[in-house]
């Protein structure tokens, strides 16, 4: 039998499971690393001689093909397991870039733009289930601040390779989607001969730790939607991360074209900028999730992200009206404070969320992350389309005026929502590290 076909019996522990995660959070990254096009975006619009405007119509139809993907694939992985359909949908993201990347026009763009969604998204549902296969509740957060690593640390890792590389090319860019391709096969080889599904049974298990473990679910004939509907905490998670992820798909689209066009800042220090943010975003996350883990809370972690984000955010605002004639430290000081803020909000998030999720059955964990997956993907439809219409008829001082009420949104949701105590978590030792040997 194949090594992606084998399932664990057991709860794997210690070293074993580290590697397990490792393993998911490579998976994730390749499947965001994949079509990331805001470090090149200015060139490839130039060379397909392709509007903004088009732009965002071809990404928002791909944003809906993927949203109802994601959502299908969720359900999917809680039928058929987690990495029967990630693998061979890894590969696939990689075939997908090569096309996007042999584009001659912008026709062929839209349709390699449309596939490499659809592989995507099912390519990610398995991915968040994952890491709620292979991690307690003690460290949870921790762990799903790693798994953000994969599209957090997509956007810092394209903007970087960009900056880097994008000379030794002639500035071409289909060059990157090249790499991206290349990255995607390599580590797609390595996910299919190193991960593992647990058994529906050891699935079903609800983790305090590696030790402790709650066995007192059925298996679930039929895991729809609507077992998970009729819980009000579901539709909270799931609205107030959707907000958010109007301020999050912005930054991936538009981030580096925000900085050019408000700040008139050349490529290069627009992508060092951008670059500074993820970076920001990546630390934060790792920083805010061990400290939640620790205290085994989630919701004051994500109310203080909220609060934060909304004061830079008005920053933003100042100096966005001030316009080209602010100092790039300045825009690189305020965006870099957005990234902190928003990174500190992930990780305790998506703790809470599947803690909430596992409470109701354990075996709607696929399904739970497809419908969050569904809502996140249309908010980030509603970015990308209106953004740069927004932006052309007033200015992008307006559209972050829509994304400030967006995370202020998110910060009054959020408080609403109370954490998850199981009896033997009420106080927990400080978390091993959920990563690394």
């Amino acid at each position: 039998m194949l090594p992606h076909r084998r399932v664990l019996t057991e709860y794997p522990t210690g070293a074993r499971r580290r590697r397990l995660l490792a393993v998911v959070v490579l998976a994730m990254f390749i499947t965001a690393y994949e079509g990331q096009l805001a470090p090149i975006l200015s060139l490839l619009l130039d060379d397909l001689g392709m509007s903004l405007k088009v732009y965002s119509l071809i990404t928002a139809a791909s944003l809906m093909v993927g949203a109802v993907a994601g959502y299908y694939g969720g359900r999917l992985v809680d039928r058929f397991g987690r990495v029967r359909l990630l693998v061979p949908f890894l590969f696939l993201s990689g075939i997908a870039c090569f096309a996007m990347a042999a584009s001659e026009n912008v026709i062929q763009f839209t349709g390699a733009r449309i596939l490499l969604a659809f592989v995507e998204a099912i390519a990610t549902a398995g991915t968040a289930p994952l890491v709620r296969d292979f991690t307690p509740r003690i460290g949870r957060a921790q762990a799903f601040a790693f798994w953000s690593w994969g599209p957090v640390g997509a956007n810092f890792v394209a903007a970087g390779v960009a900056a880097a590389t994008l000379s030794w090319f002639a500035h071409a860019w289909q060059s990157q989607l090249l790499i991206m391709g290349g990255v995607s096969i390599v580590g797609s080889i390595v996910v299919a001969l190193c991960l593992r599904d647990l058994s529906p049974a050891v699935r079903r298990e609800i983790r305090l730790s590696d030790q402790q473990a709650r066995r007192e679910h059925a298996p679930l004939q039929d895991p729809g939607v609507r077992r998970l509907l009729r819980h009000s905490v579901i539709w909270k998670h799931v609205l107030a991360m959707s907000l958010l992820y109007l301020l999050l798909g912005t930054m991936n689209a538009y981030g580096q074209v925000i900085t050019e066009q408000a700040f008139g800042l050349d490529v290069r220090t627009a992508s060092l900028v951008i670059m500074a943010f993820w970076f920001a975003n990546l630390i934060s996350s790792l920083v805010a999730a061990r400290w939640s883990d620790q205290q085994q809370a989630r919701a004051r972690f994500m109310v203080g992200a909220g609060v934060g984000a909304s004061v830079m955010l008005v920053a933003l605002v100042v100096l966005l009206r001030q316009g080209p004639g602010v100092a790039p430290v300045l825009v690189a000081g305020v965006l870099l404070g957005v990234g902190i803020f928003l990174g500190a909000a992930f990780g305790p998030w998506m703790a809470s969320f599947s803690q909430h999720a596992e409470e109701i059955h354990p075996d709607l964990q696929g399904t739970a992350w497809g419908f969050n997956h569904l809502l996140t993907r249309l908010f980030v439809f509603a970015s990308v389309l209106l953004a740069p219409r927004i932006a052309d008829h007033t200015s992008w001082t307006a559209w972050t005026l829509v994304l400030l009420v967006a995370v202020l949104g998110f910060t009054l949701l959020v408080s609403r929502i109370r954490d998850v105590r199981a009896p033997s978590a009420a106080v927990a030792p400080a978390p091993e590290p959920v990563v690394g040997g």
